[in-house]
């Protein structure tokens, strides 16, 4: 069996997946948990590590108190909103067997600082995103718009920013005798 790869994917492999998805229902493979460990390191500085090890350093700009040696978490999400977009559109375009030669998106946004350090009572988190898609194929502009528009119905992570979603934060506290202080 000769595996037929497009775009650096093996749209068989896809195709299997999607399979396995719709066979799955509400099964493990359908409905996976993603979990992430975010620690503490010093000042703003942070490591994020994924399920399977990888790991992000964040940190925050030296104008705004930190070491600038990371992403800050508004980088992290843009990025989180450009990876999924970037995986979704490659995947549905290849699995339409459309070529592409490049694909580059811009992620931007203003988030409220004035807010964020209690300025001013506003909305502290980004005012809108805007994505600017760039992409070269070897299909009509039509088309690929078509497909496109289509697949960013499907995105994870800009559905899950566009709609709300509960957000259950629990807290743990406990208190440590500091060595050498008394």
């Amino acid at each position: 069996m000769t595996m037929k790869c497009l775009n650096g994917i093996d749209v068989d492999r896809l195709r299997a997946t999607r399979d396995r998805i719709e066979a799955d229902a509400d099964g493990p493979f359908a409905h996976p948990r993603y979990e992430s460990t975010i620690v503490w390191k010093n000042g703003y500085r942070t490591v994020s590590s994924a399920m399977d090890g990888q790991e992000v350093i964040g940190d925050e700009p030296e104008q705004y108190g930190g070491k600038g040696s990371g992403m800050t978490p508004e980088d992290m999400l843009l990025s989180a909103i450009g990876g999924c977009l970037v995986a979704t559109y490659i995947g549905g375009l290849s699995a339409a067997g459309i070529t592409v030669k490049s694909l580059r998106l811009d992620v931007s946004g203003r988030v409220n600082f004035r807010a964020v350090f209690g300025l001013e009572t506003a909305d502290p988190g980004f005012e809108s995103i805007r994505v600017a898609v760039n992409i070269q194929t070897d299909s009509s502009p039509d088309r690929v718009k078509e497909i496109m528009d289509r697949l960013l119905k499907t995105a994870p992570v800009p559905d899950t920013i566009i709609r709300p979603v509960p957000l259950d934060v629990e807290i743990s506290c406990k208190q440590t005798e500091l060595a050498g202080f008394s």
